[in-house]
């Protein structure tokens, strides 16, 4: 008879083997539970944190500012806006022409797409929070965003939970936010970031597989100023009235009437208020619009818009830069987002108004 060797006959599905095997397995399962577990905690931890992770649109210029003052240490100009700024202030060309004058400052675009008074309030506190004080903040009055609606105000559309962390929720519900969607999404970001905050993720790593609505790189494709380059020179005149086109979808129904009202106002009034407990010089800034856009106000909204923003300077001491017709149509993409000679002029002419002006 054969007899086998005792490392050959444990080798075979033995009790103890089979035991052995499935001990193995339970720990690996148990330890990739852990694994997960502890990954899911920590990035809904860094999330909170560092805001780079939650709202890329606000940490990845954070992380450019900061840069520019560790280096240079000058006066700051910052501009809050909405994707208008993006374009618009060119902030290389602004130091540029202070230092042929013979002043010193540091100019950054803080341009966010779709933002207005509501998240411009927000992002002034955040920069206060991460030791940014500006020696001159300029803030785009957009009227669209100054409309309110039963649902609340017009960023309601634009700004989400899941970019806020948990000490801003009530604030920014404050200004007629619906307060139950903003702790929703906020809560799915937190306790199952990995999902939540894919669109964050995803954008960091591999852009080109998210649909562009849903991309938040924005801020990491500006320059070392925060000016988002324009990716053409020139547009065509069937091109530039494809943009008013859709310009006038979005805005006319919105300016047709208008009339500033609700949480935006509210938020508006906030920033300025902030300001001034802060000792922090304030510009408001109507920026251009080409004449084709403007057609999209009657005499009389136009009017409104000009005495409540001038009214509210006077409430609250601070200037009032009213650029709308500083350019002619050739100068925009669509009627208000501006070519780079567009971008160049306009910067020009403001760091003219803006010289002498600055602490």
């Amino acid at each position: 008879m054969l007899k086998l060797h005792p490392r050959v006959w444990l080798s075979r599905r033995s009790p103890v083997r089979v035991a052995n095997r499935r001990r193995r397995s339970r720990t690996a399962v148990l330890a990739g539970i852990v694994c997960v577990l502890f990954a899911n905690v920590a990035l809904g931890v860094a999330a909170e944190r560092y805001p780079r992770i939650r709202d890329p649109f606000y940490g990845d210029k954070l992380v450019k500012l900061q840069a520019k003052l560790r280096k240079q240490r000058e006066p700051s100009i910052v501009m809050l806006g909405s994707s208008r700024t993006g374009f618009a202030f060119h902030g290389l060309r602004i130091e540029e022409r202070f230092r042929e004058r013979g002043q010193h400052v540091v100019a950054f675009n803080f341009g966010i797409p779709a933002s207005g008074p509501v998240t411009h309030n927000l992002y002034l506190k955040r920069l206060l929070r991460d030791g940014v004080k500006p020696s001159l903040l300029l803030v785009e009055v957009l009227p669209s965003m100054f409309v309110n609606s039963p649902s609340g105000p017009h960023e309601r559309l634009f700004l989400f939970g899941d970019r806020l962390v948990h000490r801003e929720i009530e604030t920014t519900a404050r200004y007629g936010l619906n307060a139950q969607d903003l702790r929703e999404r906020w809560r799915g970001s937190t306790l199952f970031p990995w999902y939540g905050l894919r669109f964050q993720l995803l954008a960091r790593v591999v852009p080109s597989w998210i649909p562009w609505q849903y991309r938040c790189d924005w801020s990491r494709g500006t320059d070392a100023s925060g000016w988002g380059t324009p990716l053409r020179e020139t547009v065509t005149d069937d091109e530039r009235a494809a943009g008013l086109r859709q310009a006038n979808a979005e805005y006319a129904a919105l300016l047709h009437d208008w009339k500033p009202d609700g949480g935006a106002v509210a938020a508006f009034e906030d920033i300025l208020r902030t300001c001034q407990s802060n000792g922090i010089p304030v510009r408001l800034i109507v920026l251009p619009e080409s004449p084709s856009f403007q057609q999209m106000y009657t005499p009389q909204v136009r009017d409104r818009i000009d005495e409540y923003f001038a009214r509210t300077c006077t409430m609250h001491g601070c200037g009032l830069i009213n650029a709308r017709n500083w350019l002619d149509e050739q100068m925009f993409t669509d009627g208000h987002h501006q070519l780079r000679r567009g971008a160049e002029a306009f910067s020009d002419r403001l760091a003219e108004q803006l010289l002498g002006g600055v602490p």
